[in-house]
């Protein structure tokens, strides 16, 4: 059956094994994630615009999307060049360069965003009268970024 003989159902089944995939085996990703969902619980504490909102979840979704492009490039370039090849690097750290370039970015926005000294002493005062909730947080955080899975499969 060719790709295009597929329906939509199918096509997002996809689609969504690729994201589990990508966050299964890729812990950059991961990270990328679990630092989304952190930005994403912080900014309840500012009166973001509709518009800055808007900016802040386009530029969640560019830097994971940006990983999940670069692990697909990690994978297609590992499967027609496994062996060291100066070329398949450059693609490679293209790739990557794109990701750090988008996190950077990401920072950047999130920096202009939440720079706001009283707003983050509320924060830090809410996370010290309630520190158990947080700590949990933080453990489930180091586990699912550093041990699921404990080795990655190739693919």
């Amino acid at each position: 059956m060719k790709r295009s003989d597929y329906n939509l159902a199918q096509s997002f089944s996809f689609a969504v094994s690729g994201l589990i995939y990508a966050l299964w085996y890729e812990r950059n990703l991961r990270i990328h994630f679990t630092a989304a969902a952190l930005v994403l619980y912080i900014q309840r504490y500012y009166e973001l615009a509709r518009a800055e909102f808007v900016l802040l979840l386009l530029l969640l979704g560019f830097v994971i999307t940006c990983e999940m492009i670069n692990t697909a490039m990690e994978k297609t370039v590992d499967l027609k060049q496994p062996d060291r090849d100066p070329l398949a690097k450059t693609a490679k750290d293209v790739a990557a360069g794109a990701v750090l370039t988008s996190g950077i970015t990401a920072v950047a926005v999130a920096f202009i965003l939440f720079w706001d000294i009283p707003t983050i002493n509320v924060i830090l005062a809410d996370i010290a009268k309630a520190p158990i909730p947080w700590i949990i947080a933080a453990i489930l955080a180091i586990i699912w970024i550093f041990f699921i899975p404990a080795k990655s499969r190739k693919h």
